[in-house]
């Protein structure tokens, strides 16, 4: 799940990568989700028990599409940043002070 400071995300990131917000509120929900799947469905956290109620096996293929989701988005976020991050010079002239 991301953290604080990248759900809470800086005006002029946001400005140069709007995606990033959705990205954000999507993770959150999907956290929500797998909160409230594991709350109702206690056995989840259990190896397949074999015989189950139709809710727990859809439960279960939900989580399971559910933590891809999650890495991608996070893997996407990470690439973007990469993008937008500029190395530094080392003589930077360029400094309007």
């Amino acid at each position: 799940m991301w953290t604080q400071d990248e759900i809470f995300i800086d005006p002029r990131l946001l400005a140069q990568a709007p995606e990033l917000s959705v990205l954000a509120l999507l993770d959150v929900a999907l956290a929500i989700s797998i909160r409230a799947l594991l709350a109702e469905h206690a056995t989840l956290e259990l190896d397949d028990a074999g015989a189950e109620p139709l809710s727990l096996r859809r439960a279960r293929r939900l989580l399971a599409a559910i933590y891809p989701l999650q890495r991608a988005t996070h893997r996407y976020r990470a690439a973007v940043l990469a993008a937008l991050t500029v190395p530094a010079k080392e003589d930077d002239d360029d400094l309007p002070f």
